[in-house]
């Protein structure tokens, strides 16, 4: 992997931790938070440790991502792998590259989530940007 860069976000939300958890990965609530960094966002594929399940856009495109580790209402680690291009998968700049959401007790009523990626530094910007509008938006769902 050239040029990555690791970047954290965090953001504390009054909620349950399943609820959070909830919010983040099931189908209906991830395509409207993750809808941020493109409209149709969508998974295909099984939450399941071990698992390879691909992120995809509205046109179709996007990657392939192992579930290297998965902890329940508390951490989801992701490795990407391809990138999926006109249904076909190829190689990516972004293969090994880690996207980590860890949910961390606060107190009784709050949660903090962390999330920390790997990025290209092209898209630094772009995610310094984004990520803060998306964990915003998670915030809210699961507070409501």
């Amino acid at each position: 992997m050239k040029n990555i860069k690791t970047m954290s976000f965090s953001i504390h939300i009054y909620s349950k931790r399943e609820k959070i958890w909830s919010v983040l990965w099931n189908p209906t609530s991830y395509g409207k938070w993750t809808n941020v960094f493109t409209e149709g966002s969508h998974y295909n594929g099984e939450l399941k440790q071990g698992n390879t399940i691909q992120f995809l856009r509205k046109d179709g495109g996007g990657m392939t991502t192992l579930i290297e580790k998965m902890v329940e209402n508390e951490q989801m680690v992701f490795a990407h792998q391809k990138e999926i291009k006109n249904g076909v998968e190829t190689d990516s700049i972004w293969q090994g590259a880690k996207e980590i959401y860890h949910l961390k007790t606060e107190n009784n009523k709050q949660i903090e989530l962390q999330v920390i990626l790997d990025v290209t530094s092209e898209m630094e910007d772009y995610f310094m940007k984004i990520f803060p509008r998306a964990l915003a938006l998670v915030k809210q769902i699961a507070e409501q």
